[in-house]
C-alpha cells in the first residue's frame, strides 16, 4: 500500500488500519477505531474470567513505523508487540486469530 510522502503518519497509520479492519469484520471480529489504534474483539471467547464468566477477547492493535524493519510500517498489539508487517494483512489476521481465537 502506497501513501503519497506528504501525508501525515497518522493518517498513513489510520489507512492501513482500516485496510486490516476490513478483513477483521470480513472474519466474525468486532471492531472500532480510538485515537491512534483499532479496538479488536472477537465477541465469541470462551475465555473465562476469574469468576468464571465468559469473557470477551480484545486488543487495541496499531500501526507504526517498526525501527527493525527499515521503518516499514507494522501492526502492534496494545502490549507493543509486533504482528505482521501492515502491507501482509492476511498474515496479521492470521496472527491475531492465533492470540484471541477466531469467532464462532
Amino acid at each position: 500500500m502506497s501513501i503519497p510522502e506528504h501525508e501525515s503518519p497518522a493518517v498513513e497509520s489510520y489507512v492501513r488500519l482500516k485496510a486490516l479492519e476490513i478483513h477483521l469484520r470480513a472474519h466474525g471480529f468486532t471492531t472500532h477505531h480510538v485515537a491512534g489504534g483499532l479496538v479488536v474483539r472477537n465477541t465469541t471467547s470462551t475465555a473465562r474470567t476469574c469468576c468464571g464468566a465468559q469473557g470477551v477477547a480484545g486488543d487495541t492493535v496499531t500501526c507504526r513505523p517498526h525501527e527493525e524493519d527499515g521503518n516499514r510500517y507494522w501492526f502492534f498489539t496494545s502490549w507493543q508487540q509486533p504482528i505482521a508487517e501492515s502491507e501482509r494483512i492476511t498474515d496479521a489476521l492470521v496472527m491475531i486469530k492465533g492470540y484471541l481465537g477466531a469467532p464462532a
